[in-house]
């Protein structure tokens, strides 16, 4: 649980350098003495949105580290995750990491307070499946969740709003059809659904990180591992590069419809 009170404690402690990137303005600047032309005015600088990027696991749940044809899905989340956060910086953007190691262990709960805290403007959580068939999927929160873990002081807690799930939908329904582009021939889409269909959703009403969400997010199942062959492209180098393309190209879809 140390890695808990540290991500806390950063949290809530300075406010980190991407904190006014949302807020970024250019002010004019007026030149003195000239009277017949209008003020010198500074070219705007880009508005940066900050994304928070989730690498699911590990966490009370589960570990995510048993094999599955070769590999695991804590060690694919955490690689297209590094992958994303380069492709997103690339992009324009900032990116809030709620990890810095793979094996890191950070609770669902936190995560979803990581990324409100950060200032984030969207979240996107990786993961794989491990179901019958093939490709990825995307869930989104459809309906209000009452966390209820062990002895947590926060059991009953209910959320996300109806606004936060209305974003969110319009955020996984981006996601996918840039994910279902840069995928086509590759890996197919298995579709859009709510929290709701999932074990954890239909216990809770949503996933504990929708319930604590306060911002737009959504949840991306990359690719089955327990198919043999979307687990060995998953394995490669490209197949997450791949990935992490097509996963920034669903966010600069949401960003810029």
């Amino acid at each position: 649980m140390k890695y808990r009170a540290v991500i806390i404690a950063g949290l809530f402690g300075a406010a980190p350098p991407y904190a006014a990137a949302a807020d970024w303005n250019a002010l004019p600047a007026g030149v003195p003495g000239l009277t017949r032309t209008a003020p010198a005015v500074s070219a705007p600088e880009r508005v940066r949105t900050l994304v928070c990027v989730d690498a699911g696991h590990p966490n009370t749940f589960s570990a995510g580290t048993s094999p599955v044809n070769g590999t695991n899905e804590t060690h694919i989340n955490w690689l297209v995750a590094l992958e994303l956060e380069r492709l997103l910086k690339e992009k324009g953007f900032e990116v809030l990491m709620t990890k810095s190691a793979e094996l890191q262990y950070v609770e669902n709960k936190d995560r979803a307070l990581l990324c409100n805290g950060g200032g984030a403007a969207l979240a996107v959580h990786l993961h794989c499946e491990s179901t019958p068939g093939s490709g990825f999927a995307l869930y989104y929160p459809d309906r209000q969740g009452t966390f209820e873990y062990n002895d947590d002081p926060d059991n009953g807690f209910k959320g996300p709003s109806p606004q936060v799930r209305a974003d969110s939908r319009t955020l996984a329904a981006a996601v996918q059809k840039g994910m279902k582009a840069v995928l086509a021939g590759i890996l197919p889409d298995r579709g859009l659904y709510g929290d709701s269909r999932t074990a954890v959703g239909s216990s809770q009403g949503a996933l504990t990180f929708s319930i604590f969400s306060k911002i737009p997010t959504a949840t991306i199942e990359m690719a089955v591992l327990t198919n043999k062959n979307d687990a060995a492209y998953m394995k490669t180098e490209a197949g997450q590069r791949k990935m992490a393309q097509a996963i920034a190209a669903g966010i600069l879809n949401y960003k810029n419809p």
